[in-house]
């Protein structure tokens, strides 16, 4: 009977020689193993990826086992079995979380635009008395030859003032400012030049270095999207009439008819007759009639306790009840009730209480007194 390899390996073991190999193989395995770091395999130690000869990394290789004895037939092979349940160890590990919690913000931060503190004074006023005396000087100087040394020191001096100026960020130096310093530059330079004759090489290559660096920075703020004015925004109410006049506003006033001093609790817009009243935001219709002195009026209530009056019109387009958008018709331009012309009376009401209409509409200052309280409902308007 033939002896397996297992049997002739346990038949060395049993030797004193083979004892002694065994003992020193297995002691140099455990003090390897604790002296060296264990290892990262690399991808390619791993055959995930490869070099390929001319696209470097490639997708990796199909492995190249290859069983020795043909595998078993799905009939042979051992029926599936359920992964075990981890540890209470490995449990208490996936139960921990990896990094802090942190709880969501709650309350997101509003919208902010980054904003700096001018490092000095705006330059409007150092132009303005650059101007004034650039033309005093002109006026005690004889024309034509050339330009006086107390001109030269005041263009040296305004070439030092913007230099400071220009060493701002671009955020310190409105466009406004900006424009009305090329402006101001420009302009006396030419005027100085007309009075005096050419101005010193040294002085007029100072002041076109000036001039450039001052349209180079105009240009800059402009393709940002800076603008010369700060655009108003958009108000809570649009206007309930299109490109009408502003006859009389919003405050104490001499009634035109009575004579008597009262507080307008509205403005005036006058129109033509018979244009149309657009409604000023969403709301409905709470009454819509004749008025006392407001004539024929329709009064409209909107979300947050805002209610808005038109009155004197000459024609009513809607009826108590109606839902209306922003925008649609209530009424007709008219001189109904107690009115000098054809105009409309506009009011806006918050919280009981007459408000400046234009700072609801982004054209007021919304001052609102306290004499506000004294107006009543029968009031002439």
């Amino acid at each position: 009977m033939a002896r397996s390899p297992n049997d002739s390996w346990f038949a060395v073991a049993r030797t004193p020689a083979g004892r002694f190999a065994v003992a020193a193989a297995f002691l140099a395995a455990l003090f390897g193993c604790a002296a060296a770091p264990p290892r990262t395999m690399s991808l390619r130690e791993a055959a995930l990826i490869e070099r390929g000869p001319e696209r470097g990394l490639v997708e990796p290789r199909p492995s190249a086992y290859r069983p020795s004895a043909p595998l078993a037939s799905v009939a042979q092979a051992p029926s599936w079995q359920p992964p075990m349940a981890p540890t209470a160890a490995v449990q208490q590990v996936l139960a921990e979380p990896h990094l802090p919690s942190i709880t969501p913000v709650r309350d997101a931060a509003p919208q902010a635009f980054p904003t700096e503190a001018p490092d000095g004074p705006p330059i409007d006023p150092a132009l303005l008395r650059f101007a004034t005396e650039a033309r005093t000087r002109r006026l005690r100087t004889t024309a034509g030859r050339g330009f006086p040394p107390e001109a030269e020191v005041a263009w040296l001096g305004l070439v030092d003032r913007l230099d400071t100026y220009l060493t701002r960020s671009l955020p310190q130096t409105p466009l406004l400012e900006l424009v009305r310093s090329s402006v101001t530059l420009e302009a006396e330079w030419d005027f100085d030049q007309r009075r005096y004759g050419p101005p010193p090489a040294d002085l007029a290559r100072l002041v076109m270095a000036r001039a450039a660096r001052l349209a180079m920075r105009i240009s800059t703020s402009r393709a940002i999207g800076n603008t010369m004015f700060a655009s108003r925004p958009p108000g809570r109410l649009r206007w309930p009439i299109e490109n009408a006049g502003l006859s009389s506003g919003f405050g104490p006033r001499d009634h035109p008819i009575h004579g008597t001093r009262q507080l307008h609790a509205g403005i005036d817009l006058a129109a033509d007759l018979g244009r149309v009243v657009s409604a000023a935001t969403q709301g409905y219709v709470v009454s819509a009639g004749w008025t006392g002195g407001y004539g024929l009026m329709v009064e409209l209530r909107h979300p947050g306790d805002l209610t808005t009056r038109y009155g004197h019109l000459s024609a009513l387009l809607c009826a108590p009840g109606d839902a209306l958008e922003a925008g649609a018709p209530v009424g007709l331009i008219g001189q109904t009730g107690l009115a000098t012309g054809p105009h409309l009376h506009f009011e806006v009401w918050e919280g009981g209480r007459p408000r400046d209409p234009l700072a609801f509409i982004g054209g007021g200052t919304g001052l609102a007194t306290s004499a506000t309280a004294s107006v009543t409902s029968g009031g002439v308007r």
